[in-house]
Parts: structure tokens; sequence; C-alpha cells
């Protein structure tokens, strides 16, 4: 993640600023000491003061702040601030809106302004800008908003998906379709012969409306080759059979290019997806990715099948266009009456029904996005007795997409049959005008009826080929999707000439730190600290403090926005991830075992390892007793996330595996905070082995787990509070003391109350 840049503001800016501020306000601000000439920022908010519905603006210039709001039809002052006052500025999200706060001079700190869910971006904005100024002064440049923000890359306009880079009004379908035949190369060659196989398929159906005129006008009408009846009507049988065994072949051929391509293209985004950084999945629902690589794929699918089928119309319309047009020149210039209104009211169709197709694409990922979360969390749901209230958010979820689908289908419902009307009565006109011709023995009545017979195969093809430009804007949406998703570059990158830890002593250095999620609001602000080989550190705060983001950070899970941090004086981000991770074990907080047996979940960190690896690493974390008394032992299968184990159970497990990696930098995140006392020591004699001649890194919030640590580093508010042994920090009685203090009033801690 590269530092933050804000845009500085350009000379135009404030007049441009000024363009959007009701002459109201502006009047006010002035009347209230601000300077036109020298305003940095002008942001409306959505909000009343009250938490309603409303317009307030925020209004910063060289020295004040003020909110301002509209009150029939003048403007009223909210608050004035001197800028140089604010010491801090945070947003906070609450349900539904968020608020942004400032603090004066260690005052309480002042709810500025309320905004909705969809201006956090930007008054996250102001609130770095606030921060900003009161380092930087009057050099910390203003924040451009219109830079900021999920919005199409091509027009502009914001997205409805924000998992989007272009929205569907500026996709290059002709850039997306080349892609796509490119990414399809393994397959040309069945394509081709797909190809051939329609091409045949259309010469065959040209031929029994000929073989019928054939029929009626030299056999049935004038009776001059009656002995041509059988070898004509078995010629007819023939072309049947052959037609259909090209059909079935060209359906086998199709489904199998189809299928395979997006079995490749499924495979081609899991093999991206776990390439993508931490980040990625942070900002990205589950049920939104699962939507994107099950879901989009198989209507990829699908949409192969329909493209395969509009370009077979394609060629029949074509071809069948030339013999009408040579077979009867005067009755061809009728067939065309019904084309130009089809064209039209196709047109208008499409353009009216895009932004429902959207809708419903958007509904249909928000309904798996939330019942993801329903089945991540169903035992939180049934433990607060919320069912009821999770089947109310379904079901207003699932009657959104259903009237989406709805509103599509029954519009299409409503216009094909227009569509199927338009070209019945153009057939009544092929009627009505080939009749008279046939009257005026100007045409035969075999070439009439041949003629008929084409223009069913004409009007066919050409009343489903209404729907191209629907399967069009879908295929092109989401194939949109798909390269986007495989365009998306990891956060964490590898540099090509990577070195390598041989051997690892485990040194960690950190140097200047500073990392946030949010690279506007830091969590890790300028932390520099010195881990020794086998040095067993203990990390302690209180929750937010940013213990959990450090060690992410070790494991490169995020990249720091500034400083560095080393390995045996080797920056991180030099090393080939396989080779820093395949030296650091976790254990974390909150065990994760897969579907599977006990065995392999064990060897998950190593799974070429023997059974007997297996069963020595069990029994230094203390879990083979147990393991042994279970039905299949270590082949006993467990549910996904450890179903059928304890708490305990599971977290020795997971510390079995770690022992397995046999690492040289260990990571343990609250490994035993959720279980029992007896357990816990259980954990604890596991843990003791484990640590044996590692870097370790206990994060903990129960201190008796750190009673042997080397050192403890107390972070508060993304700073190290303080840095020493155990004994010292108590003897210093600064933020560990007090923290044990607090958890001595419930338990005494052994080896750090006694100190």
């Amino acid at each position: 993640m590269n530092p933050i840049e804000l845009k500085a503001p350009s000379p135009e800016d404030p007049q441009r600023l000024i363009s959007s501020i009701p002459p109201q306000i502006l009047d006010e601000f002035e009347r209230q000491g601000g300077c036109i000439e020298h305003l940095q920022i002008a942001l409306a908010t959505d909000m009343a003061a009250d938490g309603s519905f409303g317009e307030q603006w925020l209004l910063i210039d060289s020295g004040l702040i003020q909110v301002i709001t509209l009150e029939r039809g003048r403007g009223r002052l909210i608050t004035r601030l001197a800028l140089d006052e604010v010491e801090d500025a945070q947003i906070e999200p609450c349900v539904g809106n968020g608020l942004l706060k400032v603090t004066q001079n260690d005052r309480q700190p002042l709810v500025l302004m309320h905004f909705t869910n969809e201006q956090t971006e930007h008054f996250a904005l102001v609130a770095h800008y606030l921060r900003q100024r009161r380092e930087l002064g009057a050099e910390a440049p203003a924040p451009d908003f219109e830079a900021e923000g999920q919005h199409c890359l091509s027009c502009g306009r914001r997205l409805l998906d924000p998992s989007l880079k272009v929205c569907p009004n500026c996709i290059k379908r002709g850039q997306v379709m080349r892609r796509l035949f490119l990414l399809a190369r393994p397959y040309w060659g069945l394509g081709a012969v797909h190809l051939l196989l329609m091409l045949a398929g259309v010469l065959v159906d040209l031929v029994p409306p000929y073989l019928t005129r054939v029929l009626i006008d030299d056999v049935l009408t004038t009776q001059v080759h009656t002995n041509w009846l059988a070898w004509i009507v078995g010629g007819l049988l023939g072309l049947q059979i052959l037609r259909v065994s090209i059909t079935i072949s060209d359906a086998l051929l199709t489904n199998r290019i189809s299928s395979r391509f997006a079995a490749g293209v499924r495979e081609k985004m899991f093999g991206h997806l776990k390439k993508l950084s931490q980040e990625f999945f942070d900002r990205n629902e589950t049920g939104r990715l699962l939507t994107r690589i099950n879901q989009d794929t198989e209507e990829l699918q699908g949409l192969i099948n329909q493209m395969a089928s509009f370009l077979l119309y394609a060629v029949l319309v074509i071809g069948i266009g030339i013999v009408l047009f040579s077979m009867a020149p005067s009755l061809g210039l009728f067939v065309l009456i019904p084309a130009p209104f089809v064209m039209v009211a196709t047109l208008l169709y499409h353009r009216r029904m895009n932004p429902h197709f959207r809708r419903y694409w958007i509904s249909r990922w928000r309904l798996n996005s939330m019942l993801n979360t329903f089945l991540s969390g169903i035992q939180v749901v049934k433990a607060f007795g919320q069912d009821d209230q999770e089947e109310t958010r379904y079901r207003d979820l699932n009657n959104q997409s259903l009237m989406s689908r709805l509103r599509v289908d029954q519009a299409w419902g409503r216009f094909f049959p227009l569509i199927s009307f338009a070209f019945g009565a153009g057939g009544l006109i092929i009627w009505y005008a080939g009749g008279r011709a046939v009257l005026q023995d100007r045409i035969s009545l075999g070439t009439l009826m041949a003629f008929l017979s084409y223009l069913g195969m004409f009007y066919g093809p050409l009343s489903n080929m209404a729907q191209i430009s629907q399967a069009l804007n879908r295929f092109a949406t989401i194939s949109q999707r798909t390269f986007e998703f495989l365009d998306e570059e990891p956060r964490v990158q590898e540099k090509e000439a990577r070195k390598q830890l041989v051997p690892v002593d485990g040194r960690i250095t950190f140097d200047d730190v500073t990392f946030g999620y949010n690279p506007y609001f830091p969590v890790l602000k300028d932390v520099n600290f010195d881990i020794a080989p086998g040095e067993l550190i203990g990390v302690v705060g209180p929750s937010g403090a940013g213990k959990t983001t450090l060690v992410n950070l070790i494991c490169r899970f995020y990249d720091t926005t500034k400083g560095s941090i080393r390995i045996d004086g080797v920056d991180v981000r030099d090393l080939s991830l396989d080779d820093l991770r395949r030296n650091i074990g976790i254990v974390l907080q909150q065990p994760f075992l897969f579907s599977g047996t006990i065995a392999e979940n064990i060897a998950y960190a190593r799974p070429e390892a023997s059974r007997e690896e297996i069963i020595r690493a069990a029994k230094a974390a203390n879990a083979h007793d147990f393991i042994t008394n279970l039905p299949e032992g270590y082949d006993t299968i467990v549910g996904e996330g450890g179903t059928g184990l304890s708490g305990g159970e599971r977290q020795r497990i997971s510390i079995a595996r770690a022992i397995l990696l046999n690492p040289k930098i260990l990571i343990l995140d609250e490994a035993t905070s959720s279980v029992d006392t007896e357990t816990e020591r259980q954990i604890q004699k596991a843990l003791d082995t484990l640590v044996q001649g590692r870097t370790t890194i206990a994060i903990a919030h129960r201190l008796s787990t750190l009673y042997n640590a080397d050192r403890i580093i107390a972070l508060d508010h993304g700073r190290i509070a303080e840095m020493g042994s155990p004994q010292d920090l108590m003897e210093h009685k600064g933020l560990f003391y007090n923290l044990v203090q607090i958890q001595s009033q419930f338990a005494r801690l052994d080896g750090v109350v006694a100190v």
C-alpha cells in the first residue's frame, strides 16, 4: 500500500467550489467571518443536526470551520470553530449513518455533522485533512472529492455495484469479445468444427423447400414426373435424418466447448483468487465472490450456447434471404416490411430494460451475500433467537430479487408476442401478394409453397434474434466482470528478484511502521522495536490498540503504509511469500479446521508429512490422548470449522499443526482466551513445548499466559505505550500494571501479580 496522496487544490478550485454552494449559505458564511477566496472544502450533507434527513453545509477556509444549514430560504449557522483549535478528527460509523467528530483542546469530542453511509468516503477525507492540518498547518493538501469513491473509470457515474470498475453503459463490447476470443484459444479447433457443422446444417435446411417446390410443380400438379415421388419423399427423409445427426453432433460439441470453457474460466478465477491480498477479501463480501466465480461462469456457459445459436441464426437468415430474393424478387421486398418495426421496437425495449437487468444482477449477489452471512453466523442467530429477523431480511431481499426478475420477464412476455405478431403479419402479406402472383401465373404454386417454407425459416431465427441485444448485454457485462476480477492486482506484490531466509535466525525489526486498513485512519503509528532470535515477546493492550494488526504485518497479509519490517535484516517485501510464511507459524484465537480427518487437519501445514510425524506433533500438543479416544482416532472426520470437537480440542489440533510446520517464528494470537482454566493449562503445556527455540510473539488478554515472557510490548491507540520485562513494567505502574490490576480483581495472575 502506498502512502496517502491527496490532490492539492488548483487556483480555480475555489471558484468550482463556490459555484456548487447555494447563495444563502455563502452569504451566512461571509457574515460569520469566512473568506471565500481561501475556501478549501465545501461539502453538503444529506442529514440535519438532529439526525433526520435535511441539508447542511460544511465550509472550511484557511482559518474557520463552519456548519451552516438552509432554513426558510436563509442560511443559519450551526457550528463555528477555529481551525487551529482542532486537535483530532474522527468519523464514527452508526447504523444507517455516520458522525464527523472533532476534538478541541482536550475537551469532549464534538459532533460536527451527521451524514448517511453513502458519504462516508468524503467525510473520511475531511477527517484526514483536519488531522493533517494539525501536523502540517496551511501546507496540508485539501482533498479532491471527485477523485475518490466508487465511480466508473470511463464516464464518472457512481457505480451501483462497487466491485466493478466500469459501468455497464461504458463497457467496450468489442474489446471484451476480442479478449474473450483470445481466452478461448485452446478451443479454436473445436470451434472451427462447430462452424463447419453449422454451415452444413444451413445447407441441409435450404434443400427441403426446393424439393417441395419440385414435388408440387413437377409431380403433384403437372404429373410429368410421377416416378419421382418416391425418390423425393425418400430424399426428404434422408435430409431429416442427416439434419438430426448434424444437430446432435453440433449440440454435443457446443456443450463440450462451453462446459470446458466455463470450467477453465472458473479454475482460472480461483487460481487468481488465491493470489489476491487480504485487503481484497476485506472489501469484497463472500457472497459476491461466490456469485462471481460460480454463478457468473455458469451463466457464461449458457450464454456461449445462446451466442452459438445466434451465430447459426445469422448464417441461416443470410442464406435464406439470398434464396428468397433469387426465387421471387418481388415477394422478397414484402418480406422486409416487418423488419424496421421490429428493429425499432427491439432497440427501445432493451434501452428501457437494461437498468432492470442491472438491478436484478445486484439483487442476486446481495441475496447470496446475506445467505452466506446467515450460514456463517447460524450459531449466533440461534443463540439470540433472531431466526425470525433473519427470515424477514432474507424475505425482503428475495422479494427485491423477485420483483427485479419479474419486471424483466413480464416485459419480455409482453414484447415477444408483439414481435411474433409482426412476423405473422408479414407472412399474411406474403400469402396475399404471392396468392395474387399465382393466380396471375407469374409464379407457380410450388414456388409459393417453397417461398412460404423459406419464410418460416427466415422469420423464426429473426424473431429469436430479437433477443440478441439482451444476450449481448448480459454476455458483455458478465465477461467484463470476469476480466475485472482477473485483472485485480494484489496489493501485496512479490518482487522479481526475491531474497531467501537461509538459515533463519528469527530476528524481527519494526522500523518506524505506520499502517491503517483505511489509509486515512492509521491503526499503528510510528512503531519501532527489535526482537532478538529466540525471544518470547508478549503484546498487550486494550481492544483496538493494534495487536492483531501488528502480527498481520509480520505475516505480510498487508504491506505497511510507511516504514519497514525486517526479518534477519531483510525487508519482508524483498522475500518470497512462500519462504516468509513457511517460516512463520500461527495459532489463532479461533482455530479453523477443514472438513476432513483429524490427521489431514494436522498435516495441512505439511501435506507430505508421515503418520508418525503427525502423531509426534499431536503428542507435543497434548492432543494425542483425546484423539485416540475418538471412534476412528486420527481418521475421525470432523465437520467444517471443527464441528464435534470442543474449543480446547480444536485449539490443540491447531497447535499440533503449528508444531508440524516447525517454524522459526511463532505467533500466538490469544490462543487460550476462549477456553476454561483446565483446558488452558493443557494448552499452556503444549505452548511451552512449542515456543522452545523459536522467536515467539504472543498476543494475550489473559495476562497469566505471559508470566515467562522476556519482554512485554504494551500498545495503546496504535503506539507503543511502554516496553520491558513483566517485572519492570509492574514496577513502572503504567498501562501493563493497570491491565493486570483489572484482571486481578477476578483471578490471581500466577507469576505476575506475585512480582
